[in-house]
């Protein structure tokens, strides 16, 4: 499988991308990295991928929550959420990067390639051609647990108790991740336990990070 080429963020901000199954703690790492960056006098913009642009879709909708998915086309989901990715790329994540703040974003092209290949689509040059277009982060982490795990913390909440969940689906997303985090740069994060323990890595790239200082546009 081909490596992503995206572009190299020329401006003076951060872009920071967390990855990971639902229920691997991208949430609670997110909250910790932002106070954090915001205790070091940063400027923090937190932002979500994909955006309710594609999310509120009524195929977006469809393929999150339906059972019948025998009539989704999953290319036209992955051309949905891709033009979303450029377009709030475009819109937010740069202007913010130009302007000197910290982008923290929940989710990114990875959770693309990720749904993508654990559904059997691997010849998709189209995508890495469009990718092209994307800036890529400074740092990006990956949320992990086992899927077993992920699973069970999905099952508890409340709001999604009764939520169609393919499991299976999620097994292979979470063995994409895994895969994937060499050849695209992840950090790790084991965050099955205690969430301060996961942190004390997240923290220690963020400085490591930082010692690098502004990049200038």
């Amino acid at each position: 499988m081909r490596k992503l080429k995206l572009r190299a963020n020329p401006y003076p901000g951060k872009l920071i991308v967390f990855e990971g199954t639902d229920g691997a703690g991208k949430t609670t790492m997110i909250g910790l990295t932002e106070r954090y960056l915001a205790g070091r006098g940063e400027d923090v913009l937190c932002v979500k991928q994909p955006t309710d642009l594609s999310r509120k879709t009524r195929l977006f909708q469809k393929m999150m929550y339906s059972v019948q998915h025998e009539d989704i086309d999953y290319r036209a989901v992955q051309l949905l959420t891709m033009s979303d990715r450029i377009q709030h790329g475009s819109e937010v994540i740069v202007p913010a990067l130009k302007e000197g703040r910290t982008v923290i974003c929940d989710r990114y092209v990875y959770t693309s390639l990720a749904n993508m290949l654990a559904r059997g689509y691997s010849d998709e040059r189209w995508f890495f051609e469009a990718a092209r277009h994307l800036l890529r982060p400074d740092l990006i982490f990956l949320t992990y647990v086992p899927p077993r795990i992920a699973i069970q913390r999905i099952r508890e909440r409340p709001s999604e108790r009764h939520r169609y969940l393919n499991e299976e689906l999620l097994y292979r997303v979470a063995a994409g991740f895994k895969e994937m985090a060499y050849r695209e740069g992840f950090v790790v994060l084991d965050t099955c336990g205690e969430p301060f323990r996961a942190f004390d890595r997240v923290r220690s790239a963020l400085e490591g990070e930082m010692k690098h200082g502004r990049k200038r546009s």
